[in-house]
């Protein structure tokens, strides 16, 4: 092996409410040991970045246990094989899991999965449009959101990795109506170029009345909770299904924000239903196969937000919730990963 030391980032100590701190996490070395029979060493060429952290790091009963005070971060991650023991995974092979926040993962095979990457496509996108978040967005829309012909769907943190996908996903679907929520001129702007019908800043002083204008709501796609989530309630269409997919506006806060407007819920007859994305893995094939097919067609692009360095992990976690990223964030730790990587 190219050496005998691995870097890793680690949970220093649980934070209290608001953002993480200086002193949430540390970098720590520690040897890289050999593999077991049954194990595989990879280096970690990119490692994800995700909003759910917020949640995995503090007590609160989720759908996963809490990251351990003094474990490294848990995290997707995409790796080459440098060494094998393990059956049917050979040095070479490119392979998705939680690899965590390290240089090198060293451990059993049984929640790996190697991947190929077709011709003229990306590596990085199994992170992405065909990892978790392109599954996400598929499985939200069409399983929790039901989506048809002709809604009029709405998209909060539609310039985020799940969001920049459901919003395309929409504006493919036949003559759906896609208002797309973001907060940056940037972000408008390429939103804008997909198509998204309408555009909104929330950070705008008038975007509640934005808001308002662009009418009833078929489909709301949830990402950030609070304030945006109860004005999309005031104005449910009849049956209108609202996926709760993420409440990135609400992981740091010290006080939730009040919801004032649930009882639309009942009068309009409307669903709300939270969803955790691998418990749909039986959709995963027919989700990926659609996604490609509208990368064929021309009409679903993937955009990354790329940072290097595993020093920079916990900086690119600060900075999505400052809403600095466009797209999918992911950390690329392996200078190696350049040679084999497709970026």
């Amino acid at each position: 092996m190219p050496t005998s030391q691995n870097t890793q980032i680690v949970l220093n100590e649980r934070p209290k409410k608001g953002p993480i701190t200086d002193i949430t996490f540390k970098s720590k070395s520690v040897d890289l040991a050999e593999p077991k029979d049954g194990e595989v060493v990879l280096r970690v060429d990119y490692a994800s970045v995700d909003p759910t952290m917020r949640g995995w790091i503090d007590e609160a009963r989720s759908y996963l246990p809490p990251v351990q005070v003094g474990a490294v971060m848990r995290a997707s991650g995409l790796g080459t094989v440098i060494a094998s023991k393990a059956e049917g995974f050979k040095v070479g092979d490119l392979v998705i899991g939680l690899l965590n926040w390290q240089e090198y993962y060293v451990g059993p095979t049984e929640n790996l999965r190697i991947v190929k990457t077709p011709e003229g496509g990306r590596d990085i996108d199994h992170l992405g449009l065909f990892g978790m978040t392109g599954m996400t967005a598929y499985v939200g829309l069409f399983e929790i959101g039901q989506l048809k012909d002709g809604d009029h769907v709405v998209i909060s943190a539609a310039a985020g990795a799940v969001g920049l996908t459901a919003t395309q996903i929409a504006i493919a679907h036949p003559n759906c109506k896609v208002t797309a929520i973001a907060g940056s001129k940037e972000k408008l702007d390429y939103l804008k170029r997909l198509g998204a019908h309408n555009v909104l800043n929330y950070k705008d002083a008038d975007f509640k009345e934005q808001f308002q204008k662009v009418g009833l709501i078929d489909v709301y796609f949830d990402n950030v909770g609070g304030k945006i989530l109860d004005m999309a309630l005031a104005q449910l269409r009849p049956y209108a299904r609202i996926i709760a997919c993420g409440s990135i506006s609400q992981y740091n806060a010290t006080k939730p924000d009040p919801i004032y407007n649930y009882a639309n819920v009942i009068s309009m007859k409307a669903t709300i239903r939270g969803f955790i994305v691998m418990d749909h893995a039986k959709s995963f094939t027919e989700g990926a196969a659609y996604l490609a097919d509208l990368v064929k067609k021309g009409k679903m692009k993937a955009h990354y937000h790329v940072v290097e360095g595993l020093d920079s992990c916990v900086q690119a976690l600060r900075e999505m919730f400052e809403g600095n990223n466009l797209g999918k964030t992911v950390v690329k730790v392996s200078r190696e990963a350049s040679k084999d990587c497709k970026l």
